[in-house]
């Protein structure tokens, strides 16, 4: 399966294992699960992998949130923006380095592509360090500048950053 295209560009990287001791599934984020969605980010904030979330931006907007439930405790957790005009861009995926390996990220990538397909998004944006893992999921790079202007907003400072990351597109 590894490698198989989806409508839209969407590949299985094929780190989703097909049967597992462990109960892991993804599902839409509670407000029970704010606190620990900041922790399962925190790794990836210090060392500046992430843009840090507060609180309250995360309960605020809990609805665009999906975590990785490993054996009853988040693991996982991704959100999607939603820009209008058929924007969208896939946010602050991370995994516990624990729940490495279990398929848990592939599984919030597709949790994120089906809502923005949901939400008629055509053009779904992620800024990463880390290129070669939304590759395999059907991800092209662009350079920064071909990045639209509205998802810079809270990338403060966005020139300081720009370096830091690459732009990956998903045309859905």
């Amino acid at each position: 399966m590894s490698g198989q295209h989806r409508p839209g560009g969407l590949r299985m990287a094929g780190t989703i294992t097909p049967l597992t001791a462990d109960s892991s599934y993804v599902r839409r984020a509670w407000p029970r699960d704010v606190d620990r969605i900041l922790e399962v980010m925190d790794a990836y904030v210090a060392s500046r992998v992430l843009l840090p979330r507060t609180r309250d931006e995360i309960a605020d907007d809990i609805a665009s949130w999906w975590v990785g439930d490993l054996d009853g405790e988040v693991v996982g957790a991704v959100s999607l923006r939603d820009f209008g005009d058929g924007l969208g861009e896939l946010r602050s995926l991370s995994v516990v380095a624990a729940a490495h390996g279990r398929g848990l990220g592939e599984s919030l990538v597709h949790a994120v592509v089906r809502e923005a397909r949901r939400r008629g998004i055509a053009r779904l944006f992620a800024i990463t360090r880390n290129p070669g893992y939304f590759a395999r999921h059907g991800f092209t790079e662009l350079a920064m500048n071909d990045v639209p202007d509205v998802l810079h907003a809270d990338r403060v400072p966005w020139p300081r950053r720009s370096h830091a990351g690459h732009a990956m597109e998903l045309d859905l």
